[in-house]
């Protein structure tokens, strides 16, 4: 009897650690398919990385030459704000969120090069709500006719002459302007009103005087306008900007400085410096509560060719296409 209580005594110890054991234990693993990576296409800013569905898997986890890793749930994506004619190393692994019975994937890994041809983005058309303007460029790219039409008919229409560094406009308004040696407007003169503009080594607008007294200060960071001035009874008024990740492909001048002397329209031509270097998101003056925001559509090169302006509930639309070459 001692003998047969002491089996039952060791079973139940023996019974007791296998339960403890498989309590610990988690159920196999599986290790989930690593990707396989193509390029199909690839331009001097921007490629697009693609790579075969993996089942299980419910997000892809991905760096470019081994920067910040971001997730995805999709098996194609464009990079946007590359470098011409640079190497670049992609890397992405399959995971699925949340489990315990898959491994994320090995990494896979694909290095690709950048071209070093570089796409040209001219203004064919500018709109907003209520205008359109056309343009017209001379074969050396310079712009020689803006125009407006209503209801199909010519409406208002400027010319541009060249005479070496200097540009005179006639038509519905008169100008008369002096290029700079990046080719960019040095001189303005509007009626009564003389412009002269400052530039940084990079082609950006730093200053605007107007009849000798600054107009506007200009603060540029990393290719972008984040703030621009303008005076009001002596006081200056700041304007600040925020930009995403977003590249501004084409080169369309949303941001400006308004107090610059030249409509919008004009400064499209992109006579008066380069556009900011990335697309914004909100802007504002610095001593109002009100901000407005944007959104923008693109089109199939990753051009702007709509912008939406939202302030405080009040959308304004505005409208681009392009020449390329």
């Amino acid at each position: 009897m001692k003998k047969y209580f002491y089996l039952l005594a060791m079973l139940a110890v023996v019974l007791g650690t296998t339960a403890c054991s498989d309590d610990d234990n988690h159920p196999s693993t599986n290790i989930l398919d690593k990707p396989e990576v193509t390029v199909p296409d690839v331009k001097e800013s921007s490629a697009v990385i693609r790579w075969k569905a993996i089942g299980n898997a419910t997000a892809y986890i991905y760096s470019l030459n081994n920067g910040r890793e971001q997730s995805t749930d999709q098996n194609t994506i464009q990079l946007t704000g590359l470098e011409p004619e640079k190497s670049y190393t992609f890397k992405v692994k399959a995971q699925k969120t949340g489990s315990i019975y898959f491994e994320d994937s090995d990494y896979a890994e694909i290095t690709f090069t950048t071209t070093s041809e570089v796409t040209v983005y001219r203004i064919a058309t500018f709109a907003d709500d209520w205008d359109k303007w056309y343009y017209e460029y001379n074969d050396n790219g310079t712009v020689k006719r803006v125009y407006r039409l209503y209801e199909g008919e010519l409406d208002r229409e400027w010319l541009f002459a060249y005479d070496g560094n200097n540009i005179t406009v006639t038509g519905k308004n008169a100008y008369n302007m002096t290029l700079n040696d990046q080719g960019y407007v040095a001189t303005f003169v509007d009626g009564s009103n003389t412009y002269e503009y400052t530039y940084d080594e990079n082609g950006y607008m730093t200053k605007v005087e107007k009849n000798g007294n600054i107009a506007s200060n200009i603060t540029i960071e990393d290719g972008n306008i984040m703030q621009w001035t303008r005076f009001s009874d002596g006081v200056e008024q700041f304007k600040v900007q925020t930009y995403s990740a977003v590249p501004n492909v084409s080169g369309a001048h949303c941001i400006y400085a308004e107090s610059s002397g030249a409509s919008r329209w004009l400064v499209e031509t992109g006579l008066f410096g380069k556009a900011s270097a990335n697309c914004h998101t909100s802007s504002g003056w610095q001593h109002s509560s009100s901000t407005a925001t944007y959104t923008f559509e693109y089109d199939e090169n990753s051009c702007i060719k709509e912008e939406s302006k939202n302030y405080d509930g009040y959308i304004e639309n505005f409208y681009y296409t392009y020449f390329s070459e």
